[in-house]
């Protein structure tokens, strides 16, 4: 199944294919199962009820739901003895007013026996509890307290976690326009080494991931670490692991994302919005030596892909979204469609007229307008009101944005990204074991359609002057995916369970050329006389003769890779202490590597009722590893070369087998050490963690100008130490509203050889080894130990004002994100005395940024339009995120965006 643009379209009739088989195996599966109910051992102490019901969370693994209010001053008298759940729990609330109900995703929800009749029950805020990671390192973020008012991507959401980095690049003011995700660090990481998973199945792009547009990338097409583009608003959690990972999760070195669609939960619903902005409706803060580019619209640099300015542009997004019941299935649907218009100038002439009268002396071509769209949608259905757990989710998103280079004639291009998920996941306690699976297919693809696809460069004719015309044709990147998880879960007995399972993935890579793509390369005859210059330094094309042709020819590059991974982990809970210990072992077949991983972690419950913990851990995260490894080196066989000397000399064939060699590599990873202490503090509950994460083997793109040779190893490391602090309150009624705060710091610092941002990609960008020397502020330092210069910041602060009115009318969001002591590495040059690069880092000062989001529903029935305002900026601080080539880098000022919607 192929995703090219003939077939791009038809997205959807393939959507209803895949639901239409999705909907079979659903019910296949439905059939073949047999509910039990499986008694559980549970030690729950007598008193207060909301403390009974987190110990009970903490025994069985569940995830359990409840308002806080609802539980208020209420007690219980335990339990002791063998239990299933919903008898455990209607033991604990016996007497109490309140029931319980079985959730579509597996989970718990408590309310008021009057809720059926009493909406608001349901529309409080919800305190969750999961048992199995509570004590260790876990960060679940609701639907209700996703941040989303300005990308709404994963990034923004998971920004108010304090071990999560966004790309600065993302808020600047240069690039409104834009809407493709921001990347994310996690520990420091590379955004490419998180593990991101919908619904269970990974939807990780194991392609370029790093790769970005550029008009060198001649052989390779631009790609994002995210699979699929996930729309935030269509998920009812997004759950972080950052620290202390279980030994069944594995291929990541930064993180692991784990996103949950949204599910029918016991209420239909159906909404429908429109959401925008405009260029007018913004304020840029642009460094003053940009402000003439940035009017015009387009860069006075050479050449490059536009989006660099940004100053006309409209974005609007269309979003519905809806669940229902149907018999025992419950069904949640969501279609979202964002769009963006830019008005940008492609070419830039050098003209003096114009120099005398606006001081610049390149002038921007006419306007024209460039569209882009991004399209993601879900469907998920759930087995309702059983023992067992049975839920399948089809995902997909599409990206597609018209660009060009500027100052390449006729180099217009389409650049797409697209994704399609099918998961399914099935759980049931067979006796005393408890199994989960998951199954899945996928496929993404990353992929351009040029207008034209041969590209004349004329070497001694300026850019501003025709030197190159044309474009660099069709080429497709494209993974296939199916996979499966399994984990089981035995208790030993009363202190102990033991799980275990295994993970088997295998992938399909291609990459396909269309057509033929000619790279002709022209100069001047130095052996005769020098024609007249038509410019300084300039010689007009038709004074050139042929030298050089490239024919990269078209033809597919594919092959298969299964990698497979077991995992065996023992959970301990005795008394006042708890542990984790596992390893995992981990084939990575494309790199033929067999990797052991050891987890451990272990604490202390400082109270009797087992409120405090402090935990600790030393564990091993194996990252991933990518289709560019051995690509560059297979891409050599399509290649043909031929060159002459002279207009009259004969053509010959030029050896491509010098170019790129493929050296075997091993698996990168990290190695972590932690420490924290966590529980309940002022009405909420509070934590502080200590990480140091070492990054070893981390592969580099290396070069040897003597040979003109490049070539993978793994001469990369890092180093980061990171410090984390947070509190979440409990969500409280004060002055008839209900009130939730979120709050987080953290303190990163972090050395690397490397940096991960807009301007490199690790394993795709140049790099001296690690071990080399530099100069570094006056010393002389290895390249390992030079301060990072992305995804560090030294000092970042989140606090979220979470207010709802009482009957949930008006809903009111106050964000606040603060960083201190930015630092900025810039390259300076080479020593002359030593032949070294030099390095020194560029200090900026704090930033404040204040974002607000109203929402306020204009009927008080439930079914009632709305109208939505976010205001990014506040109070429109000049913050400057980062420096380059001595130009500051802004954060977007004050801008408004507008959403209209109805609710039924």
């Amino acid at each position: 199944m192929s995703l090219n643009p003939s077939r791009l379209k038809p997205l959807p009739g393939l959507l209803l294919i895949s639901t239409l088989g999705l909907c079979t195996t659903f019910h296949a599966l439905a059939e073949s199962v047999n509910p039990v109910s499986t008694p559980l051992q549970l030690n729950i102490a007598a008193g207060e009820l909301s403390q009974a019901l987190n110990a009970l969370g903490q025994q069985t693994g569940i995830l359990l739901s409840y308002s806080p209010d609802l539980v208020d001053g209420l007690s219980s008298q335990g339990l002791s003895g063998q239990y299933t759940v919903m008898q455990g729990l209607s033991q604990l609330l016996s007497g109490t007013g309140l029931q319980v109900e079985h959730l579509a995703n597996g989970g718990f929800l408590i309310r008021s026996q009057a809720s059926d009749n009493d909406d608001q029950a349901t529309a409080l805020p919800l305190m969750q509890v999961e048992g199995a990671a509570a004590g260790y390192g876990y960060a679940a973020i609701e639907s209700g307290e996703m941040r989303n008012a300005v990308r709404g991507d994963l990034a923004e959401t998971l920004s108010i976690i304090p071990s999560v980095r966004v790309a600065d690049k993302s808020s600047s003011s240069l690039q409104q326009g834009d809407i493709k995700p921001a990347e994310l660090s996690i520990r420091g990481a590379a955004p490419y080494q998180n593990k991101l998973m919908l619904d269970g199945a990974s939807i990780d792009n194991l392609m370029d991931p790093a790769q970005r547009e550029n008009p060198s990338n001649y052989t390779s097409v631009a790609g994002h670490s995210q699979g699929i583009f996930l729309n935030t608003d269509f998920l009812s959690q997004v759950e972080v692991i950052d620290v202390n990972a279980s030994a069944s999760e594995g291929g990541f070195s930064g993180g692991v994302i784990k996103a949950e669609t949204k599910s029918y939960d016991g209420e239909s619903f159906f909404q429908i919005s429109h959401r925008r902005t405009r260029d007018s409706w913004t304020n840029f803060h642009i460094d003053p030596a940009q402000l003439g580019e940035f009017g015009d619209g387009a860069a006075q640099a050479v050449t490059g892909v536009p989006g660099d300015f940004q100053p006309n542009f409209r974005k609007d997004q269309m979003s519905l979204q809806g669940a229902t019941r149907i018999g025992d299935i419950g069904i949640f649907a969501g279609l979202d469609e964002q769009t963006s218009r830019i008005w940008q100038k492609q070419v830039v002439d050098i003209d003096f007229e114009h120099f005398a009268q606006t001081g610049r002396i390149f002038k921007p071509s006419e306007e024209r307008s460039l569209d882009t769209y991004s399209r993601s949608g879900v469907l998920r259905l759930d087995m309702l009101e059983q023992d067992y757990l049975l839920n399948a989710s089809l995902s997909f998103s599409e990206y597609d944005q018209d660009t060009f280079f500027i100052n390449f004639l006729d180099s217009d291009f389409d650049s797409r990204h697209q994704g399609l998920n099918l998961s399914v996941n099935y759980g049931q306690h067979f006796g005393d074991t408890r199994l989960d699976l998951n199954v899945s297919a996928g496929i993404s693809s990353d992929e351009r359609y040029f207008k034209h696809d041969v590209l004349d460069q004329y070497r001694y004719t300026t850019i501003y002057q025709g030197g190159f015309i044309g474009g660099y044709g069709d080429l497709e990147s494209e993974q296939r995916t199916l996979a499966s998880t399994l984990k089981l879960s035995t208790p030993l007995n009363d202190t102990l369970t033991f799980d275990y399972g295994g993970e088997l993935r295998w992938l399909n890579f291609r990459q396909n050329r269309l057509n033929d793509f000619t790279y002709n390369e022209y100069t001047l005859d130095f052996t005769q006389p020098l024609p007249p210059q038509s410019g300084l330094g300039s010689w007009s094309p038709a004074d050139q003769y042929h030298a050089r042709e490239v024919i990269y020819q078209a033809g597919e590059i594919k092959f298969n890779t299964l990698n497979a991974a077991a995992f065996t982990e023992l959970n301990g809970d005795h008394q006042r202490f708890f542990w984790r210990t596992g390893l995992r072992l981990e084939r990575d077949d494309w790199l033929g590597n067999t990797n052991l991983a050891p987890r451990l972690s272990a604490g202390i419950y400082l109270d009797a009722a087992k409120r405090y913990r402090i935990t600790a851990g030393a564990n091993r995260y194996y990252g991933k590893s990518f289709l560019a490894y051995r690509l560059r080196e297979l891409e050599r066989d399509l290649i043909v070369i031929r060159s002459r000397t002279s207009p009259t000399a004969e053509y010959q064939s030029v050896d491509v087998s010098r170019d790129w060699f493929y050296q075997d590599l091993d698996t990168p990873y990290d190695d972590e050490l932690n420490l924290g202490i966590s529980g309940p503090l002022m009405s909420g509950e509070a934590g502080l963690m200590l990480v140091e994460r070492k990054g070893e083997r981390q592969v580099r793109t290396r070069y040897n100008a003597d040979t003109d040779m490049y070539w993978f190893d793994n001469s990369g490391s890092s180093r980061t130490h990171q410090v984390d602090l947070y509190w979440r309150s409990t969500p409280a009624e004060w002055l008839g509203a209900y009130w939730a705060i979120n709050t987080s710091a953290s303190w990163m610092d972090k050395q690397t050889d490397t940096t991960y941002g807009n301007s490199s990609s690790g394993y795709l960008s140049n790099s001296n080894s690690a071990d080399d020397e530099v100069w570094f502020e006056g010393k002389r330092i290895l390249k390992r130990d030079l301060p990072a210069n992305d995804f560090a910041t030294p000092v970042s602060i989140n606090v979220d004002l979470i207010t709802r009115s009482g009957d949930d009318r008006l809903q009111l969001r106050n964000a606040f994100a603060f960083t201190n002591g930015y630092r900025s590495l810039r390259n300076i040059g080479i020593d002359t005395d030593t032949g070294l690069r030099q390095y020194e880092v560029h200090k900026q000062g704090s930033t404040l940024r204040w974002d607000m989001s109203i929402d306020f529903r204009l009927l008080e029935s439930r079914n009632s339009p709305y109208l939505r305002l976010d205001i990014v900026n506040v109070t429109d601080n000049e913050n400057v995120i980062s420096a380059e080539s001595n130009l500051q880098l802004f954060g977007v000022g004050r801008q408004y965006w507008l959403e209209l919607g109805y609710r039924f």
